[in-house]
């Protein structure tokens, strides 16, 4: 475990052994969730933020009209 300090605008350095290891890099997207007591940080496949912002896109621009589970 390490330890790290919350500064004044709320903001944390995850440590770069961490990011290192999870390869988190300045584009990076991160979700942030609870389990009781425990705060939990978990990295986001950045294609499937790509896949879905282009879904979006679709959907807007009339390219899909309905949407089928598979």
């Amino acid at each position: 475990m390490e330890l790290i300090k919350v500064n004044s605008k709320g903001q944390i350095v995850i440590p770069r052994k961490i990011r290192v290891e999870f390869e988190i890099t300045e584009d990076s997207i991160l979700v942030l969730g609870k389990s009781g007591d425990h705060i939990i940080i978990k990295k986001i496949d950045s294609d499937l933020i790509n896949q879905i912002e282009r879904s979006l896109e679709d959907i807007k621009h009339g390219r899909i009209k309905e949407w089928k589970a598979v």
